[in-house]
């Protein structure tokens, strides 16, 4: 049974320990991380699994965001070239079925549109599974309000027929407000939304 993992890990060498940790007690099919703050060059190795990233914004030698996918070497897989501004990585992986997986940052600083969204999404083969951390807030997925973003994304989400598989659940603390909210998203083509 193949499962999957999500997580905005922050950080991944702050948190490379843990993730090991996880990788060899839960044994996921696949990991989808936002906000690794590492460049494309990294030497980035985990046993018995292949590891894939864009990198974040770059200042200074020091990297901000980014996405990754880490995926079982057991498991067939391939690598989708994409070409967008935003923070996405994506691949082909043969589960249960053949479906596309893509890990998407957005960072609160980055101006991005729907059109943005749409061209990303066209280049995922169907059924894809769109996980990430979008810094937008809606009531429809658990937060107080919705901001300009989180209209953005439901618009996005009604326009290319999109479930939601949160659950409502407020998951992120801000450390400046000590508010709750839930900016992390899974999204998912009905078919995948019916396999689960």
């Amino acid at each position: 049974m193949a499962n999957f993992l999500q997580w905005n890990v922050r950080g991944l060498q702050a948190n490379r320990e843990d993730l090991t940790l996880l990788l060899s007690s839960v044994k996921p099919t696949v990991v989808a991380l936002q906000e690794t703050n590492i460049g494309k060059h990294h030497n980035i190795n985990f046993r018995n699994y292949s590891f894939y990233n864009c990198p974040g914004t770059e200042n200074n030698g020091i990297y901000q965001g980014g996405s990754a996918l880490i995926v079982d070497k057991a498991t067939p897989h391939n690598l989708i070239t994409l070409r967008t501004n935003l923070q996405a990585t994506a691949f082909r992986v043969t589960v249960f079925k053949t479906i596309t997986v893509c890990s998407v940052y957005l960072p609160p600083s980055q101006k991005w549109d729907i059109k943005d969204l749409e061209d990303l999404y066209r280049q995922l083969p169907a059924p894809a599974l769109v996980l990430g951390d979008f810094n937008a807030h809606s009531q429809t997925w658990g937060c107080r309000d919705t901001n300009a973003q989180g209209r953005c994304i439901e618009d996005f989400m009604l326009k290319q027929n999109l479930c939601i598989l949160n659950t409502g659940n407020t998951i992120y603390l801000h450390p400046g407000t000590d508010s709750l909210s839930a900016i992390d998203l899974s999204l998912c083509q009905p078919s995948l939304y019916l396999d689960r």
